[in-house]
């Protein structure tokens, strides 16, 4: 009886291990079919009603019906690599997470070529590691001892953490389009900012006086904090947005508007460089204006977390550092909080939390504290 049941037993078994292997393999290639159909630019229906809800969100709409169909394969190709970079995450080492965001219909270099640009930079720009110094007053150029180094700095160490939106200084989340203005939005930001700090009010004030007259930069096709600090000095301040609203493009400037100042500054002063502690005093004091290199396709789809890379520094994007922390859980990431000026459908709202302190990168992740920038006032 025995020996009559172990050959049944043994086919039994081997059915179990072939249908085994062939629900194994099935589900295998379901979780790589949506990613393999999007590259073979045939997209499921599922994928189609998804971005349908995504269109909906963004109030995303098309020229014709090839490109919608275009922005469709982009957009699946996008989702699939945002799901296999969360499912790896912890394998990778990444403390963020990736999601959809305004930018999920672009291909990276779409969105690097619309909403980054490398500044123009002179060769003093690049070598200058004599970022101390103060760069104008309205009393016309002195030495770095002229004004001490963040003079509203009380004595001692700065802060574990420091969140000046918690302290109503920072302004709502702009967005500047696909319009190389960031070097503008991260300018008003720290003049809105300093203004706050010393009189209470937060006023919004104007990019587009900025991008039409400032002689120093160049409108939408780039610019730097630090010389637009510059030109609000020289002009004896800026006016509000609501005098002269933001447009998105370079126009000519209204200089009728030029001396209705809202908020005038003394000066400013360039931060230390690469030195992260330098910046950390800096932004403990107000917030600071600062380039990064934020071109890569994990930014370009970054929604939560604490961004830890990959990046570079070549230092295309301007940015404010409004604050920094430390994470409570996790692995205690140490992080700046960071306003970008692409909108709250990028981010965290329109914000990014990137990874502060890296062991051996003196110029801090993605280049963020090679060119720091504050106003005086």
């Amino acid at each position: 009886m025995a020996s009559s049941s172990s050959p049944r037993a043994l086919l039994l078994l081997l059915l179990a291990v072939l249908l085994l292997h062939g629900f194994s393999s099935s589900t295998a290639a379901a979780a790589h079919g949506s990613a393999a159909a999007a590259a073979a630019g045939v997209v499921p229906t599922a994928m189609m009603q998804r971005f349908q809800r995504w269109k909906a969100e963004y109030n995303r709409s098309y020229a014709t019906a090839a490109e919608e169909r275009r922005r469709l394969r982009v957009y699946a190709r996008n989702v699939a690599y945002i799901e296999a970079t969360n499912a790896e995450a912890e394998a990778a080492g990444l403390t963020y997470e990736l999601g959809e965001t305004a930018f999920t219909d672009l291909t990276n270099r779409e969105f690097a070529a619309m909403y980054t640009a490398a500044p123009p930079l002179s060769a003093d720009d690049d070598g200058d590691d004599d970022a101390a110094a103060l760069i104008t007053t309205r009393a016309g150029p002195v030495d770095a001892g002229g004004v001490p180094a963040y003079a509203n700095l009380s004595a001692g160490a700065p802060p574990a953490s420091v969140d000046w939106r918690a302290s109503g200084a920072v302004t709502p989340v702009k967005d500047q389009g696909r319009c190389g203005s960031c070097w503008a939005f991260s300018t008003v930001a720290v003049v809105e900012s300093i203004y706050q700090i010393r009189t209470g009010k937060l006023v919004s004030l104007s990019e587009q006086e900025l991008v039409d007259c400032d002689t120093l930069d160049d409108g939408c096709d780039g610019g730097i904090s630090y010389r637009a600090l510059q030109w609000i000095t020289s002009n004896g301040g800026i006016t509000t947005e609501a005098d002269y609203p933001y447009t998105g493009a370079t126009g000519a400037c209204n200089k009728a508007k030029l001396s209705h100042n809202a908020a005038s500054i003394a000066g400013l002063r360039r931060v230390p460089t690469r030195s992260e502690a330098s910046l950390a005093a800096a932004v403990a004091a107000q917030p600071v204006a600062v380039s990064i290199e934020a071109g890569g396709v994990n930014f370009q789809h970054y929604r939560k977390g604490v961004y830890n890379g990959p990046c570079g520094t070549k230092l295309n994007h301007g940015v404010t550092v409004v604050g920094y922390g430390q994470e409570e859980t996790g692995g205690g990431e140490k992080y700046w909080i960071v306003k970008n000026s692409w909108g709250e459908g990028w981010g965290d709202g329109g914000y990014i939390r990137m990874r502060k302190d890296v062991d051996g990168k003196p110029e801090g992740l993605c280049g963020i504290a090679i060119r720091p920038s504050y106003p005086l006032m």
